[in-house]
């Protein structure tokens, strides 16, 4: 187990359920567990985090796979590939050059696009051999008469498609000022960035943010590892709401880790990191992370958890450090020891997307969370009103 790479006599044990589980893939040392197929919705119609629905959170752009996955899928790295966002099919396919994404139906009778295949710079339909254009016209339908003409009506729903970090990101409805967040190690030259594997993760995305920013169960649901006991106490951290992020700092960031030698989990209980450490919640998914492991050694963490639907997600990440000779093995590794001991804990929230506040009991320590999600209900009313008032609620400011 992954836990075990580094340091043999870590404490951490995981929990049988990880190991033995047909439905899950323990991972590897360099690779997070992860579930291997979606869970089931706990109802119907379960809303998605604080009540919201998909509508609101479709103004946003979230990572439908990484370049990697889609060009090592079939088909000549060029697609069909299906994939899930906000409880949809959608299907990314490279036509011409370009990365687009549609809703994965077919005009003609709904079928999968993703069981098709490419043409030239188009995309056929297996059923009935239906093609679609790169602006997803229909430019041929094998069973007309020659010479008819193709409906109007015969295209598909394309939605806005970039890549950027060597991911693919997709937003599913426009109109609002949303972007896709800033990372900085990517465009630095004294930065070297590993691209983690992705996971999925029975747990809602706000729940995925609310456990990556939490530094108060460091000591509990990583002790050993990031922190330990006596190390339990957290102020009210002041809290920055930036346009379209918040922002804040730990002094008190980990308890434990192994100084200049390496990056990696303690060598013994005296190390500590250097403060602070420093947290960008892009709303509303998006989580970077900024600390030092010793004056000359940096580190930044690129997390987006992508809603594949209300209660499950998909978590995109990269490690980057300052560039020196150490091991992308190490990084990764680091990682994967981290979201090993996680994993357990993300998967047992009950409900699976965050509630009512009435239903949790949050104390003083929890305030970068209780910002961020009372930020998150005001983004949810406000995309029930339309682009405008969400505009207005994202670039909202002050200090907390």
């Amino acid at each position: 187990m992954a836990q075990n790479w580094l340091h043999a006599n870590l404490s951490y044990h995981p929990p049988e359920w990880i190991t033995s589980s047909d439905m899950i893939d323990p991972g590897s040392p360099c690779k997070p567990p992860e579930y291997k197929t979606l869970v089931p919705l706990s109802k119907p119609d379960v809303a998605y985090d604080l009540g919201s629905t998909a509508e609101t959170w479709k103004y946003f752009w979230h990572v439908a796979a990484t370049v990697k996955e889609f060009r090592s899928h079939t088909h000549g790295a060029k697609g069909p590939m299906t994939t899930m966002l906000l409880g949809e099919r959608i299907v990314l396919v490279d036509l011409g050059g370009r990365i687009c994404a549609f809703d994965d139906k077919c005009a003609h009778r709904g079928a999968s696009l993703g069981l098709g295949w490419i043409e030239g710079d188009q995309l056929r339909c297996r059923y009935h051999g239906w093609c679609y254009n790169q602006a997803g016209k229909c430019t041929d339908i094998p069973s007309q008469q020659e010479g008819d003409a193709i409906p109007a009506r015969a295209k598909l729903k394309e939605y806005e498609c970039e890549v950027k970090y060597d991911l693919i990101w997709v937003r599913m409805k426009g109109g609002a000022d949303t972007t896709i967040p800033h990372f900085p190690a990517w465009d630095s030259s004294e930065m070297t960035c590993h691209l983690g594997e992705p996971y999925l993760w029975p747990a809602s995305a706000g729940r995925r943010i609310g456990n990556f920013t939490d530094v108060t169960h460091f000591a509990y649901g990583h002790q050993g590892t990031l922190g330990g006991p006596p190390h339990t106490r957290f102020r009210p951290y002041p809290v920055t709401q930036h346009k379209k992020r918040l922002e804040f700092q730990v002094d008190t960031f980990l308890a434990f880790n192994a100084g200049d030698a390496t990056y990696g989990p303690p060598t013994g209980p005296d190390s500590k990191m250097l403060g602070p450490g420093t947290y960008h919640v892009h709303m509303p998914f998006t989580v970077l992370l900024f600390f030092k492991w010793s004056e000359t050694r940096d580190t930044q963490i690129f997390m987006h958890a992508t809603p594949i639907d209300a209660e499950n997600c998909r978590s995109y990440w990269y490690t980057c450090h300052s560039t020196d000779g150490s091991s992308e093995q190490e990084h990764l590794a680091l990682q994967s020891i981290v979201l090993t001991e996680d994993l357990p804990l993300v998967a047992s929230h009950r409900p699976r997307a965050i509630g009512e506040s009435r239903d949790e009991v949050s104390v003083p320590a929890d305030k970068p969370d209780i910002i961020w999600r009372k930020w998150m209900r005001e983004i949810a009313m406000a995309a029930m009103e339309g682009p405008e008032a969400l505009n207005r609620t994202l670039n909202e400011t002050g200090e907390y």
